[in-house]
C-alpha cells in the first residue's frame, strides 16, 4: 500500500499517540499545566518520503518489557506503519548529522543517465530552502549532498543513491534535490519519483567517525 509516507509529522505522532491509548500500556508524561507523552522523534519524514529505518524516543514506565511493546504496538497502528526493533538508543537526535536515501526516478529515456551525471558534476546548483522561521532563501545545494551513486537502471526507471546533510545544524530534504533532478533532465513533474529513506547517521562523540543512529 505505501501510504503512510502521505501522513504529516505532526499526524503521525497522533497515530502514535491513539495506538499507545489503545494498547493500554502505560506510557510517562510531561509534567505541567499541559501534560503529554513522553515522545520524540529522532528527524520527522517530509511528506511523500517513506521510512525504512526510523526511531522514536518513547518512554514507559517500568514492568512493561520490549518485545511487549513492539507487539501491542503493532496490533494498534495501521498496515503502513510497523514497529521492528524496541530498544535503547544511545545516541541524542542532536548527534545526527547525515541521512541515506534510495530515489527511484520513474524514466524511459536512458540518455537522462548523462543528465543525471551532469547533474551531480556540477559545483553550484542554487535552490530554495525554507528556513525555520518560514523564510525562503537561496542555498548551494550541492554544498549538502555527501555522496551519490547510480544502483542501477532499467527500461522504466533509474535508482540512485543519496547521502544529504540532516539534523538540527544543516539539513536538506531529498525532494529538493529531486527537484533540481527533474529540472536538470527536462522534466517539470517531480511527482513521481519515490523516496525513501534508508538510514540515519551521527557522528560518534570520540572519533567523530559516522556510524548509524541506532
Amino acid at each position: 500500500m505505501n501510504m503512510a509516507k502521505f501522513i504529516s509529522h505532526l499526524d503521525l505522532m497522533r497515530c502514535f499517540t491513539r495506538a499507545i491509548n489503545r494498547s493500554g500500556m502505560p506510557v510517562v508524561f510531561s509534567q505541567g499545566f499541559n501534560p503529554h507523552m513522553k515522545m520524540t522523534f529522532a528527524l520527522p519524514l517530509p511528506v511523500g518520503v517513506s521510512g525504512l529505518r526510523e526511531a522514536a524516543d518513547i518512554v514507559f514506565e517500568d514492568g512493561v518489557g520490549d518485545d511487549e511493546i513492539k507487539e501491542r504496538l503493532n496490533e494498534n497502528l495501521p498496515p503502513d506503519i510497523r514497529v521492528t526493533e524496541v530498544g535503547d538508543v544511545g545516541a541524542k537526535a542532536s548527534d545526527i548529522v547525515c541521512a541515506e536515501y534510495g530515489v527511484v526516478l520513474k524514466t524511459d529515456d536512458s540518455a537522462e543517465l548523462n543528465s543525471i551525471k551532469d547533474f551531480f558534476g556540477r559545483d553550484e546548483v542554487i535552490a530554495m530552502k525554507l528556513t525555520k522561521k518560514k523564510i525562503e532563501k537561496p542555498i548551494n545545494i550541492m554544498e549538502y549532498i555527501r555522496a551519490w551513486e547510480i544502483e542501477g537502471n532499467d527500461s522504466e526507471s533509474i535508482r540512485l543513491r543519496l547521502v544529504l546533510d540532516a539534523g538540527g545544524e544543516r539539513n536538506l530534504k531529498p525532494d529538493v534535490v529531486v527537484a533540481e533532478l527533474a529540472k536538470a533532465c527536462g522534466k517539470t513533474d517531480a511527482d513521481s519519483a519515490d523516496i525513501c529513506r534508508r538510514e540515519i547517521f551521527c557522528r560518534t562523540r570520540e572519533d567523530g567517525i559516522l556510524e548509524r543512529f541506532y
